[in-house]
């Protein structure tokens, strides 16, 4: 006899919520280090019992919340600098796979990577963070999408929706310094320039170049703004990886 499968709206509650909690980490609201526990999701998102406990194991699989049972509650996931450097390095490993194993004969993928980029564009300059982050994952889950493997899939947007948070994190820091932040802004985007006329041009020796330096300037930003602000040096410097056989 088979299971009774879940209600859509218990469904529909979860996910919500799970959508909602996790946007309110990637944007600092609920900041790194902070608990939230079932109270806490029970009062400020309306949830019952079931969908909160639901929400918070599924926070825990995606990594944005550790449950630790002998600090006796759930936690956000800190973002340290050993933190980021984790992230880093995912996203370096990423990126560099991606240039790799994008399917270039995708006939409507340079279409659709423009289609994002006139959105991000527009959220770039309103500078509004947690969309721009959202827009850059969408751009470059869309090309990961391609390559049609579901494992590659899952791990390349875990790896992006970190890096969502990390990048929120550098635009906070980096409102301190306008024109510095939009030099950064301005190299983002002429680097997905890059990217999209590598995909049209079906050039995988350009993409090759561009992913892996795109994915570094991250890294980059992050120390020139550490710089810029007196702070220890980031002490992980990182290189394109190249795969065998390249």
């Amino acid at each position: 006899m088979g299971r009774t499968p879940a209600s859509p709206k218990k469904v529909s509650q979860t996910g919500a919520a799970v959508e909602k909690i996790r946007s309110r980490i990637i944007d600092l609201t609920i900041p790194p280090g902070s608990r939230i526990d079932e109270p806490l999701l029970l009062k400020e998102f309306q949830l019952g019992r079931t969908p909160a406990r639901e929400a918070i194991n599924q926070l825990a699989a995606e990594g944005f919340v550790k449950i630790l049972p002998n600090r006796g509650g759930t936690f956000v996931r800190k973002l340290d600098l050993a933190e980021i450097g984790e992230i880093v390095v995912a996203h370096q490993l990423v990126e560099n796979n991606l240039a790799q194993l994008c399917r270039l004969d995708d006939e409507t993928l340079a279409d659709d990577l423009e289609r994002i980029q006139s959105a991000y564009r527009v959220e770039v300059d309103n500078r509004r963070y947690l969309n721009i982050t959202a827009l850059n994952e969408q751009f470059h889950m869309r090309m990961n999408q391609s390559i049609g493997n579901s494992f590659f899939h899952d791990f390349a947007q875990s790896t992006h929706r970190h890096v969502r948070r990390l990048l929120v994190y550098l635009y906070t820091l980096e409102s301190a310094l306008p024109e510095q932040q939009e030099e950064q802004f301005e190299l983002n985007v002429r680097q997905h320039d890059r990217i999209i006329e590598a995909v049209r041009a079906k050039d995988r020796e350009k993409l090759t170049e561009v992913l892996p330096e795109h994915a570094g300037a991250t890294q980059d930003r992050l120390v020139r703004l550490l710089q810029s602000k007196t702070v220890a040096p980031f002490p992980v410097k990182l290189r394109p990886l190249v795969l065998p056989g390249n």
